[in-house]
């Protein structure tokens, strides 16, 4: 097991460890479990090590969630498989892309009567990839972080919604792996460094489905730990529309 999974474990076991006991322990209690998919278009632009032709595109992405609550906690899962892009320059070795994977793991607890205002926590691992045109080389990184994470649902008439949400994982950490085009690894890059991810959607429910449209969008970057070169730099967002299914409530 990775130190990423390992240090995740703590994280999703007790988030897993409350919502399973949970029914035990609150009879009664508002719980449910939902489950969908969110899909987005994408639009950004990654910088990496030793790239100079930046990679920007329009992609198409989608995640899976899962998002179980009692009463006024919550747990929200979101991964997303890898999506990539790839940049208009053509090098000695074609083109330069990018691409990336993620997984979130977050428990929230609503902080008011109305439900409106939730804080919590959780933890995040990244998956990312780059080849250079320009030389060939092939980066690889798994870059784990906590995640603080802070939102808002604010109701309107006829069952309507908006939800606001942003989360921060202030100490990305991992380590580049650099291979060139051989497939030798000739130097790994310890990095650290933050990223900020922030939605807000329109929702609005029919029956046990609840439909949003919104948008979403991220800010990533990553320095080197000896000697402060850039390493990772990601920015971009999109429009998103998700459907959740209750898969059962009481």
């Amino acid at each position: 097991m990775s130190p990423a999974f390992r240090a995740a474990a703590p994280t999703c076991a007790c988030a897993c460890a409350l919502l399973g006991l949970a029914p035990a322990a609150a009879r009664g209690a508002d719980l449910g479990v939902d489950a969908g998919a969110l899909a987005a278009i994408l639009s950004g632009t990654h910088v990496g090590s030793d790239n100079p032709y930046p990679v920007a595109g329009v992609v198409p992405g989608a995640a899976l969630e899962i998002v179980a609550h009692a009463d006024r906690v919550r747990l929200h899962l979101e991964g997303i498989p890898t999506v990539a892009a790839a940049g208009s320059a053509t090098g000695a070795f074609g083109r330069s892309s990018a691409s990336l994977s993620l997984l979130n793991a977050t428990l929230l607890v609503d902080v008011d009567r109305q439900r409106r205002f939730r804080l919590g926590g959780g933890y995040q691992i990244v998956n990312l990839a780059n080849t250079n045109g320009v030389n060939g080389d092939r980066n690889r990184v798994r870059i784990a972080s906590p995640i603080y994470a802070a939102g808002a649902t604010l109701p309107l008439p006829a069952g309507h919604f908006v939800d606001l949400d942003v989360m921060v994982d202030p100490n990305l950490r991992g380590v580049l792996n650099v291979y060139d085009v051989r497939g030798v690894a000739y130097t790994n890059k310890p990095e650290r460094g933050a990223e900020v991810d922030y939605a807000a959607a329109y929702g609005w429910r029919r029956g046990d489905v609840t439909y949003r449209l919104g948008a979403r969008a991220l800010s990533y970057h990553t320095r080197n730990l000896d000697n402060g070169e850039l390493v990772d730099r990601n920015v971009g967002g999109g429009a998103t529309f998700d459907v959740r299914f209750a898969l059962g409530r009481r």
